[in-house]
């Protein structure tokens, strides 16, 4: 865990969702509020029925049922096939003549999936926040979308994808911004990782509150206003790192997984042409 304290912006940084889990369990709210465990304002859709301490415990083993969920839905999506790249090499299925003319040792062609370089890395942050009239539903959609995007990033682009989740607000006067790795680069995806990290309510609605009641912040009775994340917000960013911005509008932009895929797309592929 990173920590950075200036004046009136706190910035915290977790190493994974386990880590983050963790430090709630362990550390004494500083404020006297406890929405994050007593709150049900919205009933099942705010959080799905799922208390503090099941959010806790989803945290750290990841969410199996929106995993099985997800791979239902994202069964139903059509996958892009990666395009294959025409290489010279000593090898191959046809002859490069010109380079065969020429003398060249690598004068066949052989045709290969595109391969990620060491350098080919796209970090990505996703803040979570969502005010309490936004469907969960909604929120799994946009999920699911992210989830979809990075398995056809890797799997045609060759892009190997480090997942961030985040909750930044204004409190108390305060910029608050909390981070947690869900995906290292090397690593394959984890859908009840992800489902529980993304796309489920109590992520925001349990364990962001929970992160509030422990943050630097003086106590929000409101548990602060929902900002869009700024590359300031976050602790070391590597050069090149985006932030998906949106969650806080899925009713809007993720009605349907279609369309939540549609805007993730279009969102992140902005970002990397920018």
């Amino acid at each position: 865990m990173q920590t950075r304290i200036d004046k009136k912006q706190a910035r915290y940084s977790f190493d994974s969702l386990n880590e983050l889990a963790r430090y709630i369990a362990d550390t004494p709210r500083t404020w006297r509020g406890a929405s994050s465990s007593t709150s049900r304002s919205g009933g099942q859709d705010w959080d799905l029925g799922a208390s503090f301490d099941e959010a806790l415990s989803l945290a750290k083993l990841g969410w199996l049922e929106g995993a099985q969920r997800s791979q239902r839905a994202l069964k139903a999506l059509s996958n892009r096939t990666p395009s294959p790249v025409d290489r010279t090499d000593f090898y191959g299925h046809r002859p490069h003549v010109a380079r065969y003319c020429a003398g060249a040792p690598d004068s066949m062609i052989r045709r290969a999936s595109p391969q990620a370089g060491g350098d080919n890395v796209l970090t990505v942050y996703i803040p979570v926040n969502a005010l309490a009239g936004v469907s969960a539903q909604h929120m799994s959609n946009f999920g699911l979308a992210v989830a979809q995007y990075i398995r056809q990033l890797e799997l045609a682009d060759g892009k190997r994808v480090e997942l961030h989740g985040a909750v930044c607000s204004v409190v108390s006067g305060w910029r608050v911004c909390h981070t947690w790795k869900i995906k290292d680069a090397g690593q394959p995806l984890d859908l009840a990782v992800l489902a529980f990290a993304v796309g489920h309510p109590a992520m925001f609605r349990r364990l962001g509150f929970g992160l509030r009641e422990r943050c630097a912040a003086p106590r929000d009775y409101g548990y602060g206003r929902t900002v869009n994340a700024e590359l300031s917000d976050l602790i070391n960013p590597p050069a090149g790192a985006i932030i998906l911005n949106g969650m806080a509008n899925a009713d809007q932009y993720a009605r349907t997984l279609e369309a939540g895929v549609e805007y993730v797309e279009r969102k992140i592929n902005e970002q990397r042409k920018g």
